[in-house]
């Protein structure tokens, strides 16, 4: 699943179009990537296949020798989707020493969009909107995720209720971040990270677990 969010580091193959132009040969994952990149500015239901042909110049019966609808593309893009609730609760049922340790390893979804891609889920909850079938997936998934996260706050000794809370405040808030489209870099969420924990578990978090979660992302998003 992951490999469907990586670009092509060498990029599509050249080939002669009948013109004597040349075109690049595409594959699914050019039209995935090419979708994925159209949900910054159009709803994942209205992506047209001649725009995407444009944004990646190619021809839309090249879409067709590989897809057999648009409908089978926004297929994919919903499978990537439900990628979003795995990593969630992989990370919410990972063993942890502590709330705050277990609380670090559902973070690593918000600052890792190969774990999470914020605006891929912002676009099918908006299809949710105006699809009566898509909008079950998303409650469903929702359910699944606030599920999860709840049983993790559990496991660190909450009880019921203050579990189910803390999981919502932990959850919603993330979703209403992406939904106001917060511009803040991760050096500026990493200096409001213990405050954050405080918010969410109650405790700010030691040097060694902020510092082992600043790690992790420096190997695997680059930070500064």
């Amino acid at each position: 699943m992951l490999a469907r969010l990586r670009v092509w580091e060498t990029g599509p193959m050249p080939v002669e179009t009948r013109f004597g132009r040349t075109r690049a040969r595409t594959g699914r994952q050019d039209w995935i990537e090419a979708a994925l990149n159209a949900l910054e500015t159009e709803p994942i239901d209205q992506i047209r296949v001649h725009a995407l042909a444009r944004a990646i110049d190619a021809s839309r019966s090249a879409f067709y020798r590989l897809f057999s609808s648009p409908d089978e593309l926004r297929d994919e893009l919903l499978e990537l989707w439900e990628h979003n609730t795995t990593s969630i609760v992989n990370r919410a049922e990972r063993p942890a020493n502590s709330i705050v340790e277990a609380c670090l390893g559902v973070f690593e979804c918000w600052a890792d969009p190969r774990l999470y891609h914020s605006t891929l889920d912002l676009s099918v909850r908006e299809w949710g909107r105006r699809d009566q079938g898509i909008g079950t997936l998303v409650s469903e998934a929702d359910r699944t995720r606030l599920a999860a996260l709840t049983d993790m706050f559990g496991r660190q000794g909450f009880e019921p209720m203050e579990a189910s809370v803390r999981a919502r405040l932990l959850y919603h808030s993330q979703v209403g971040y992406y939904s106001v489209k917060t511009d803040e870099p991760i050096s500026e969420r990493l200096r409001l990270l213990p405050t954050y924990l405080v918010a969410m578990t109650g405790h700010p978090g030691t040097k060694a677990e902020i510092g082992a979660f600043r790690r992790h992302l420096e190997r695997r998003v680059g930070i500064d």
